[in-house]
């Protein structure tokens, strides 16, 4: 099971990783160009389809969040902007980059936190200083807060009502997190009760009219609990917690809270809604403060938010979780956020990172713009001296972020280790050197660090400024050692120089970053950067034509200097041009054509006293400026002009790549600003190194694998929706929606000629006549039949769901005659396909469940529409795909069953599609057993006419039959009408 888990979520990388390589390959010249792009379209269009769904499923988004790091990380490594463009994706780094802060920006100037979000924005000005004090005190008043806590009166009750059939993980968070609880707040001043199902029966091995002697004794008792063995009730759960909360040992004065762990979907039909919020009311009226805790993939935070109280809040965590993370986030959920902890959130908010980092860059550019306006001295000055700190703090920032990438390609390279060494023994057959193979992968992941570090320019842009200010140091450093005079001094002139650079590119850093930030400028800054690359591409255009140009015009002024040699007139000519000779006269002639590009250079310094030396010279002058300023410079501009159309056709694909690098940049750097983190780092180095233990990598290892998968299973809950939405085939791009739209008139046009060919009554004698209507059904629960019409109504509909307690699917329904050698043919025509086009129709003995699909169980055998498919009985799992068997509305399906041959006890069963076969399977058959035909549905909106049929030797119409089947005919055509409007419609 973990190796098919492992292998959807590689499915699902394997996507973004394909997706890379076809741009690699669109960029490439090839004469499959066209076809790639298309297929990289396709892929794109796949990759947000099969996100779609989480902009409507609130739970099922919240858990893709909580593995959205991962995703985002290899989606911003292989460049997929229209899937960080994504609604889903984009909401999710508008979350992570202002975290608990997200909604309170968007909420009106007339509410309190709309102020106190602006006021904190101002307030960083000041943090940027005062953050040491402020953490210092608020550290002392969140201890003196925890040992207040401890002391005061507080009745607490622990809810575990479980799935029984929920993994042992769970329980097992839920017990480390009841004993991180109780740590917390002692046993002096508190009073414990914990409540749990076992053998249908409610128990509480402790209970507040118990007391214990110590914390250990709690701890114990919680261990030994074991886990729920029958179906959960919450009304039973609620009931329980109400007569608890009544009993005489309850203290009055005490808090009271009940901490509710749940790990399923709750019954929220209006029948026990309605019972669920009478005993939560009254559960509330006695004071008690309600915290939900929902544990695992099945519970929803949307089903949970309505039963906490006012003081408390809805928690939903996976299995995953350190019990540390949600004991402490119930523990804020009884007591809330002091403010050490509010501060806390606030200082690691990205967002707010982002703005001290950005100060610090001003604050340093402040520092270099004054010491470009200072004197040049031979020591440092204290401008320099504070300067140098600033720097000191930047490399340690740069490498802690180099680290920090390595640190990440080396752990994806453990996992896939991993992976190989237990799921797989190609490593085994493998003839490579294990040491030469580690080494190879030792530099790959080395090249994955440079390459991940410098995909973002404004690390470069950061290195580029670090490399010059070394170089400034050095220089510095050299000056002070062997110069004693400013005067004539070039490596202090060189180092000053330096230090102009440095605040050029720092300037360049410092409000580039911000600019980008912002949608409409950055879009702008954006295209800058792309024209910028694309002039690279034409200025060596222009430095091959200068060359081309500057060697013939070179040679004729040193051929006429030796030509008119001895005259004086002729020698003040050339000297104009060329005063040196050699590579000095060529270097004169190409700096001059440079000029000319930008129109500041003379014409008359062109000139020379030989008629054939000027007319040759002027000729390629000419030739050269014609070429240069009237074509290679208009095709720049238009060049540039696509570029930026371009970028602005994608504007927010681009943005939103670009902003997607910022949070996740920020969102894993240290909070602490420049210069403070020269103690703040090697303070945590000192921890990690003295405290291992508190960063052990045995549990970053657990949670991370957990992440993994909760992803496994969202990826295989989103390909499922897919499936049924799209089946499977790509979403239909822009290209191929003509072609869609061609197909669904096709399917249209099939269903009128199946409507006027075939009208769905019985043909043939009244002695023959068959039934059809609700009494021709046997058990067909959940389907709502009208004739030969029958339509899927679900689990809301059927009362084997309701006595049962689960909401399946797929319902079934059983004609009531069977199969006959006078009528063996069963036919369906498909009116409705609904979203997901599960429809199955089979052959049965006389065993029925109405919940079971035909050819997953024992002599049943089905042709399943969704996907092509006939299953046979005993074999669930695997079924026979059959080449172009997948049916749509409008299409004909039919079965058949051979009286002919009964061999080896086994009659033979034919399916077919539109009056032409498409398989054949068998079903154990003799004398003595009955055979039916039946139809399953699995989705709404699916409608479906079905009919027993005669063989054509009992076919015999009578005038009756005749007359009826006109009245039938007239009927019909009316719905015709109708449904041919429909489809103009769609």
């Amino acid at each position: 099971m973990k190796t098919s888990a492992d292998k959807r979520r590689r499915t699902s990388m394997m996507d973004i990783k394909v997706n890379k390589a076809l741009q690699d390959l669109a960029h490439d010249e090839n004469s499959e160009k066209d076809d790639v792009k298309m297929l990289e379209k396709s892929i794109d269009e796949f990759i947000s389809a099969l996100i779609d769904p989480l902009k409507v499923d609130p739970d099922t988004k919240k858990s893709f969040q909580s593995c959205f790091d991962d995703v985002i990380d290899k989606a911003i490594d292989t460049e997929q902007k229209k899937f960080i463009s994504h609604p889903v994706v984009y909401d999710l780094l508008n979350t992570t980059w202002y975290r608990s802060f997200f909604s309170t920006r968007k909420k009106s100037w007339r509410s309190p936190g709309r102020w106190g979000y602006f006021f904190l924005n101002l307030w960083t000005v000041f943090d940027f200083v005062l953050f040491p004090f402020l953490f210092a005190i608020f550290f002392v008043v969140h201890l003196i807060k925890r040992v207040l806590r401890r002391r005061r009166e507080i009745e607490m009750c622990f809810v575990s009502t479980l799935d029984k059939d929920g993994p042992r993980e769970e329980f097992d968070l839920i017990k480390k997190t009841m004993n991180y609880i109780i740590q917390e707040y002692g046993y002096q001043s508190a009073s414990y009760c914990e409540i749990l199902r076992k053998n249908n029966k409610l128990i509480g091995d402790m209970n507040f009219e118990t007391s214990c002697t110590g914390e250990a004794t709690l701890h114990n008792r919680i261990v030994e609990l074991e886990q729920p063995s029958s179906p959960a009730l919450l009304s039973e759960y609620l009931e329980a917690v109400y007569r608890v909360f009544r009993t005489p040992n309850v203290r009055e004065e005490a808090k009271k809270v009940v901490v509710f762990f749940l790990n399923y979907t709750l019954d929220m039909s209006m029948e026990k809604t309605v019972e669920l919020q009478r005993l939560v009311k009254d559960i509330k009226d006695m004071q008690v403060n309600i915290i939900p805790v929902g544990i695992g993939e099945n519970a929803k935070l949307s089903e949970l938010k309505w039963m906490a109280t006012k003081d408390g809040t809805a928690l939903h965590f996976g299995e995953y979780e350190s019990p540390e993370t949600l004991g402490t986030a119930v523990i804020q959920g009884i007591e809330g956020k002091d403010i050490y902890e509010r501060y806390k959130d606030y200082f690691t908010t990205p967002y707010f990172v982002f703005c001290r980092d950005t100060l610090s860059y001003i604050t340093l550019l402040v520092l270099l713009f004054a010491l470009c306006l200072s004197p040049s001295t031979l020591s440092f000055s204290r401008l320099e001296l504070v300067i140098s700190v600033f720097f000191v703090g930047r490399i340690i920032m740069e490498i802690e972020q180099f680290i920090m990438i390595r640190h990440e390609k080396n752990g994806v390279k453990a996992r896939k280790g991993k992976r190989n060494s237990v799921g797989s023994t190609r490593q085994a057959c493998s003839a490579e050197d294990p040491q030469e193979t580690n080494e190879a992968g030792n530099d790959s992941i080395l090249l994955k660090t440079f390459t991940g570090y410098f995909s973002d320019r404004w690390n470069l842009l950061d290195f580029v400024t670090l490399v010059l200010y070394l170089i400034t140091i050095i220089l510095r450093i050299i000056t002070l050692r062997i110069s004693t005079d400013v005067s004539e001094n070039r490596p202090l002139i060189v180092s000053e120089y330096f230090y102009g650079f440095i605040a050029m590119f720092l300037a360049l850093r410092a409000f580039g970053q911000v600019i980008e930030r912002l949608r409409k400028m950055g879009t702008i800054q954006i295209a800058l950067f792309f024209i910028m690359s694309d002039v690279l591409g034409i200025f060596w255009q222009f430095v091959a034509l200068i060359l081309a140009f500057a060697l013939p015009i070179t040679k004729i002024y040193i051929a006429e200097k030796a030509y008119t040699s001895g005259r004086d007139s002729a020698e003040d000519f050339i000297s104009r041009v060329c005063s040196e000779p050699g590579i000095l006269c060529w270097w004169d002639i190409a700096t001059h054509l440079t000029w000319s590009l930008l129109g500041l250079a003379e014409v008359d310094k062109l000139d020379a006293t030989d008629f054939p030396s000027v007319f040759f010279i002027r000729l390629l002058y000419g030739l050269f400026l014609i070429m240069v300023v009237v074509l290679l410079v208009n095709m720049m501009i238009a060049l540039l002009s696509n570029t930026y159309q371009q970028v602005q056709d994608n504007s927010l694909h681009e943005w939103s790549f670009k902003r997607a690098i910022i949070v996740r940049t920020y969102s894993k750097s240290h909070p602490i600003p420049v210069p403070f983190n020269i103690l703040s780092v090697p303070l945590m180095l000192l921890w990690n190194i003295f405290y291992p233990c508190c960063t052990s990598s045995e549990t970053r290892g657990l949670d991370e694998e957990g992440r993994r998968g909760t992803l496994n299973k969202l990826v295989k809950k989103l390909e499922r929706r897919y499936i049924e939405k799209y089946g499977y085939e790509f979403p239909l791009t822009e290209e191929r929606k003509m072609d869609h739209l061609v197909r669904q008139n096709e399917g249209g046009r099939k269903m009128t000629n199946q409507i006027v060919r075939e009208v769905f009554q019985t043909h043939g004698n009244k002695a023959k006549k068959l039934a059809f209507g609700q009494s021709a059904w046997d058990n067909s629960q959940g389907i709502a039949v009208d004739g030969c019409l029958l339509t899927y109504l679900g689990p809301d509909f059927c009362e084997k769901c309701r006595e049962d307690g689960k909401r399946t699917k797929i319902h079934s329904a059983k004609l009531n005659s069977p199969f006959t050698e006078e009528t063996p043919r069963f036919e369906v025509l498909i009116q409705g396909t609904g979203e997901g086009r599960i429809i199955a129709l089979g052959v049965l003995n006389e065993d029925f469940d109405c919940h079971k699909i035909p050819g997953c169980g024992i002599g049943t055998v089905g042709y399943h529409v969704d996907d092509g498919k006939i299953f046979e009985g005993g074999y669930p799992e695997v079924g026979r795909e059959i080449e172009g068997a997948v049916a749509y509305r409008g299409d004909l399906i039919a079965c058949e069953v051979d009286f002919k041959e009964v061999p080896d006890g086994k009659i033979s069963v034919l399916f077919s599609l539109n009056g032409e076969e498409v398989g054949r399977s068998s079903v154990e058959y003799n004398s003595k057993q009955t055979l039916y035909p039946i139809v399953s549905m699995g989705s709404p909106g699916i409608k479906v006419l079905a009919k027993m049929c005669y063989r054509d030797r009992f076919n015999r119409v009578t005038t009756e039959d005749i007359q009826k089947e006109i009245k039938i005919l007239q009927d019909n055509f009316q719905d015709l009408k109708r449904m041919l409007l429909d489809l103009r419609k769609k």
